[in-house]
């Protein structure tokens, strides 16, 4: 019964990350941030697109069984470069409460430090404790054999500008005609 329960549990969960990020990536391209593309669906409503994109990424990174050493090493590594990932946005997520603070004090937030100081301190900390963990991560672990030291930081370097560099880029690229006529939400703009 456990084991069952168990299989469920892990079935539910590999299909929220598969169509979690396709159904956000989905809503992000029909507010005008991705080419139409990305907007097309198969007659049952699903972003085929988006899914064919997906899994030729899954595709690409599955092709490390080749290179690592282990399939522990593979999953170690795709563990790394998430966490890597993650940290990215952390730090950009505390530069950002001490960005706005400033550029916008006005601003009315359901939610609000104490002083300038206060949040520096509490942001400070997080940024930098965020930054130390982001450094450690690069060190390979030693109790996994993983390899070659230059394909693992090869990958985690490669991975983490990829994924921080590509949206960057169609960012920059973006169109007014891109925007679905039937998008539900409003491109936000900021204030001067």
């Amino acid at each position: 019964i456990i084991a069952i329960a168990l299989m469920f549990g892990v079935l539910a969960g590999v299909l929220t990350w598969v169509s979690g990020p396709s159904k956000g990536i989905f809503s992000v391209g029909k507010a005008g941030y991705l080419p139409p593309v990305f907007q097309k669906t198969n007659s049952n409503g699903v972003q085929r697109n988006i899914l064919l994109v997906q899994g030729a990424i899954v595709t690409l990174l599955s092709l490390l069984f080749v290179i690592m050493p282990s399939v522990q090493s593979f999953y170690q590594i795709l563990s790394q470069l998430t966490a890597l990932l993650y940290l990215i946005m952390y730090m950009l997520m505390f530069a950002s409460a001490i960005v706005l603070r400033y550029r916008m004090p006005n601003v009315e937030r359901p939610f609000k430090l104490g002083g300038n100081g206060l949040l520096w301190i509490i942001a400070g900390v997080g940024f930098l404790g965020s930054l130390l963990a982001f450094i450690l991560s690069f060190i390979p672990p030693g109790q996994i054999a993983v390899g070659s030291n230059a394909m693992w930081y090869s990958v985690l370097v490669i991975g983490c500008i990829v994924v921080v560099v590509a949206p960057l880029i169609i960012y920059a690229m973006r169109k007014p005609s891109w925007k679905a006529p039937d998008a539900e939400f409003e491109k936000f703009e900021w204030e001067a």
